[in-house]
């Protein structure tokens, strides 16, 4: 459990941290000699049942603002410090928006020095800190004063932290590893090591990493949490890793450090749900703004899809002048340019959307996470396995089994695609086939890829609706060529013309006359068209590109073949004295003998292969 403090400076935050946990807060000389908190300080906190919480103590300052957002990331339980000798002050309200847009959800109003107020005076701040809190989205529960001088009220504040400590965000050992960097610091016999919360998934000591943003690697020599060494890092705990193979100028505040296989990608631009503190300039136009975002901070743009009042929420795609790791579902910050206040914030919906995607009425947040469907209807190409937590924000067996659940998706290999993109590619194949049967009624089918390219989809897609197809019986395909299952070729004039060309062939016996010769005779500019639709029927065989055969003459060379055959090996001269045929007819009928597995050429002569029928 991480609990965080927040409150105007000089509230008295870090000496409540002191009093809590013993350990002093300001260890900058510069803090000490001011006597203010100006980096982040952290603790940890002894809880009943042995279980330790850490504590990160946050600067009040207004112009550390970042720094206490840094701070504020991934708090499960915020102590808002509110002084009884001054109450509710501006860095407060400020804090105050910071905890409700980074989403912490819980929050102890803490009134420190009790004892410079009356009782009276007390239950007046006391009572305003409430009506200020009521209508909060962070849960508060009831102020409590205390003393970090006198010890007044410490020991109820840390049963109430005691009783809050089961109640801290859930985060899953199997989701994908990420460590926000809030520190960066060099130590003899541990090189290079960063701190920070583990926001989520887990790490082993020995494992590779990558550094984001860039693309620093190394691996992971040790790992501490709350000063104790540990074999893997837990997410949601305060956590140090000692890093080989990276120098420290490679890391700073804002850097995050992830598993090397992970997935993890740096996103320019994200789409998000925005919401805009009530005193804030309304956002109808492209705004430049400050974005925090776990530890890091970078200039940006926000583009609202419609203008979003002060006090309301939105959808916006917010373009990062630097790229950075970002997660579906990660929480951020926004603090106005100039003057650089808090002025809103929200919730990550689309991490890496694409740059023209559409912006459908439901592109909100579900219970688990942004709507995968949702997610995969802007993208044409769908959504990989590998990629669906990081879109989703939840672990990958949780995405994949939201994606199992939804019936209006489809799992192609490796990818998650919309069931209707899948639906409406074989719709294009059936009408791009009904529309080449009609333009060419003589031909056996459409070839394939051609078919697969009026998909109008990628083609792994083409290839899933052109199989579907296939098996729901709506295409049969043959070889190289698909056609509707009911479709015959056909010619103009119809069965009475193709009789009439294999008539005419059946007549030509083993010297027919080519394609060419027969469209001249019938007077068909079509001939070719015809020759095809009887070949497909099974009426004639092509034997050469332009020379078809009626069957019964190719069982006569067969049979004159084999008789040739029982004597022996059968000679191109013997064949032509047995037939009476010229070359130009023999030459080509041997090689469609060889072809069809009829006989076996060896040198000039050839062979019956025993087993072979026609």
């Amino acid at each position: 459990m991480i609990i965080g403090t927040a409150g105007h400076i000089d509230h008295g935050k870090s000496a409540l941290v002191e009093a809590l946990t013993g350990r002093r807060m300001d260890r900058l000389p510069a803090e000490r000699r001011r006597g203010i908190t100006l980096d982040l300080g952290f603790a940890p906190l002894a809880l009943p049942e042995g279980r330790v919480a850490g504590v990160i103590d946050v600067p009040g300052h207004e112009d550390l603002i970042r720094t206490m957002a840094a701070g504020a990331s991934g708090v499960d339980l915020a102590l808002l410090v509110v002084a009884a000798d001054e109450g509710i002050m501006p860095q407060t309200e400020e804090h105050l928006l910071v905890l409700e847009q980074l989403g912490v959800p819980f929050g102890i109003p803490v009134i420190t020095k009790c004892d410079l107020a009356t009782p009276d005076w007390l239950e007046m701040v006391s009572a305003v800190v409430r009506g200020r809190l009521v209508d909060s989205p962070v849960r508060f529960g009831a102020p409590m004063a205390v003393s970090a001088l006198t010890g007044e009220g410490l020991d109820e504040l840390r049963a109430a932290i005691g009783a809050l400590a089961g109640q801290g965000r859930v985060r899953a050992r199997d989701d994908l590893f990420r460590l926000p960097v809030d520190r960066v610091f060099s130590l003899a016999g541990s090189g290079t090591v960063v701190t920070g919360t583990t926001a989520s998934g887990s790490i082993a000591v020995g494992a590779e990493i990558r550094v984001l943003p860039g693309d620093a690697r190394g691996r992971v020599r040790s790992i501490e949490s709350h000063g104790s060494p540990v074999e893997h890092a837990i997410p949601g705990e305060r956590t140090a890793l000692g890093l080989g193979g990276i120098a420290r100028g490679a890391l700073a505040r804002g850097s995050v450090v992830v598993a090397a296989d992970a997935p993890w990608e740096e996103s320019d631009r994200m789409d998000v749900r925005l919401s805009l503190a009530g005193g804030a300039r309304s956002c109808d136009r492209r705004t430049r703004v400050l974005l925090h975002i776990g530890t890091a901070e970078t200039p940006a743009w926000i583009v609202p899809r419609s203008p979003i009042a002060a006090g309301g929420t939105g959808l916006a795609r917010v373009v990062l002048e630097r790229a950075l790791p970002v997660r579906g579902g990660d929480r951020f910050l926004i603090r106005s340019a100039s003057p650089a206040r808090p002025v809103g914030g929200g919730q990550v919906i689309d991490p890496r959307p694409p740059r023209r995607a559409a912006w459908p009425d439901d592109l909100m947040l579900d219970g688990e996470g942004p709507g995968l469907r949702t997610l995969v209807l802007r993208r044409r190409e769908g959504v990989t396995l590998r990629d669906l937590p990081l879109l989703t924000g939840i672990p990958a067996r949780s995405a994949e089994r939201m994606a199992r659940r939804d019936p209006a998706l489809a799992r192609i290999g490796d990818r998650i695609v919309a069931r209707v993109s899948v639906e409406r590619a074989a719709t294009r194949l059936r009408q791009a086939l009904e529309r080449f049967h009609e333009a060419h009624p003589a031909d056996a089918g459409m070839p394939l890829e051609t078919l697969r390219r009026a998909a109008g989809a990628p083609g792994w897609m083409a290839e899933s609706a052109l199989r579907s197809a296939e098996a729901a019986g709506a295409l049969v395909i043959e070889g190289p060529l698909a056609r509707a299952r009911e479709f015959r070729p056909r010619v103009s004039g119809g069965d009475a013309v193709l009789r009439d060309v294999v008539q005419r062939l059946e007549a030509a016996g083993l010297a027919p006359p080519t394609a060419a010769e027969l469209g001249v005779s019938t007077r068909r500019e079509d001939m070719p068209v015809i020759l095809r639709v009887a070949a497909a029927d099974g009426l004639i065989v092509p034997v050469e590109r332009d020379r078809y055969f009626a069957r019964k003459a190719l069982e006569e060379f067969e049979a004159a073949l084999r008789e040739l055959g029982r004597e022996g090996e059968i000679g191109i001269a013997a064949l032509r004295e047995r037939l009476g045929l010229s070359r130009k007819y023999l030459i080509p009928l041997l090689e469609w003998a060889d072809r069809e597995g009829l006989t076996v050429r060896t040198g000039d002569t050839r062979r019956i292969r025993r087993s072979s029928s026609t």
